[in-house]
């Protein structure tokens, strides 16, 4: 009964939404900004806290991407001038500079929206870092967390360092995973590697892996360099793939978008392929088949869909046939021709 009724509301809601288009734009547009700044705090709040927490002494974790970069141009600064500077400051700035080329390839290869949004949660991640740093919330924090052996990087047990990684790598995951939940990005890797992943139709967090490698090796090697110290550039480079590989991870465990499930039904209704197929923009295969028990004639239905659509498939063969077989499999790749919604 309460299962009818929240369908029946929902149902209402979407005929409001597609009788009211300017107010359903609107609301979509107030949805994508909401995303684009929860996204960006998160990530600022990592990096000010965890990755760079601007404690003298403390270790400096390599983060890879843009952010990565800016980190490596903040370092050469330092080589050049002698003096250390406001990372975090480098780290606003350079951010926002470094993905002005990235979001123009992304307007004109992926899509209108998915830029303006992407160029926002930019320009707010350059503002809450620089807030962040302005107000020491990474010294607070940190001090907070670490008590002080934050304040000295020899002397932070390995543990320490660890939990900073960890924590670090949540709040980058979720904000690049929230981010392209909602057909956005966070800038900088995540757009190479979203127009990789929709070019090729398979996961995104394992392009930013191979991609940041690179940027992570030239932060640890000049970071050795300036300390003298071989132990932090292993170490740089340890923690650093400890984080990358917990980035793509939450990044291809909450983002849906490119992953495919496999559906097996088998029915004794010769029409369900006509109605699933009029349900969804994916086609199907069919073969025939008998019951090895009731000796009865059978289809089988092959179907690849997204995980998303995995329930409502299931519902719609149900109402069918309630007595059919449904199979469902996770699958790594698919070649072919297969929907997926474009981004705007």
């Amino acid at each position: 009964m309460i299962k009818t009724k929240t369908t029946r509301i929902k149902k209402q809601i979407e005929n409001f939404l597609f009788d009211h288009y300017i107010f359903k734009t609107v609301l979509e547009y107030l949805a994508g900004f909401f995303i684009a700044a929860l996204a960006a705090l998160i990530f600022a709040f990592g990096f000010s806290c965890f990755t760079s927490p601007s404690i003298e002494g403390g270790f400096i974790l390599a983060t890879g991407g843009v952010s990565g970069v800016s980190q490596v141009i903040a370092l050469c600064i330092e080589f050049i001038t002698g003096k250390p500077v406001g990372a975090n400051v480098v780290q606003a700035i350079g951010y926002t500079l470094l993905n002005i080329p990235l979001l123009i390839f992304s307007f004109l290869k992926l899509g209108k929206r998915f830029s303006i949004f992407t160029a926002i949660n930019v320009a707010l991640s350059s503002i809450f870092i620089y807030l962040f740093s302005q107000a020491h919330v990474g010294e607070a924090v940190a001090s907070f967390a670490f008590s002080g052996d934050a304040t000295d990087f020899i002397s932070q047990p390995l543990n320490t360092i660890l939990v900073r990684v960890i924590f670090a790598a949540i709040c980058t995951g979720l904000a690049s995973a929230l981010a392209f939940v909602g057909d956005i990005s966070c800038g900088g890797i995540d757009i190479i590697s979203c127009y990789i992943a929709t070019r090729r139709s398979t996961q995104i967090g394992k392009y930013g892996v191979i991609i940041n490698a690179f940027i992570v090796s030239t932060y640890a090697l000049l970071k050795g360099i300036q300390t003298h110290n071989l132990i932090y550039s292993l170490y740089s480079i340890l923690f650093s793939i400890i984080y990358l590989m917990i980035v793509g991870f939450i990044i291809d465990a909450i983002n849906l978008r490119n992953k495919k499930m496999q559906i097996q039904i088998i029915t004794s209704k010769d029409h369900m392929a006509e109605i699933i197929i009029a349900n969804f923009p994916h086609s199907a295969t069919l073969t025939d088949g008998k019951g090895a028990y009731s000796g009865q004639a059978k289809t089988i239905i092959w179907m690849v869909v997204s995980p998303n659509e995995v329930k409502k498939v299931v519902n719609v063969a149900k109402k069918v046939d309630e007595h059919a077989f449904i199979a469902v499999t996770s699958l790594k790749q698919v070649y072919g021709n297969f929907y997926i919604k474009p981004i705007e």
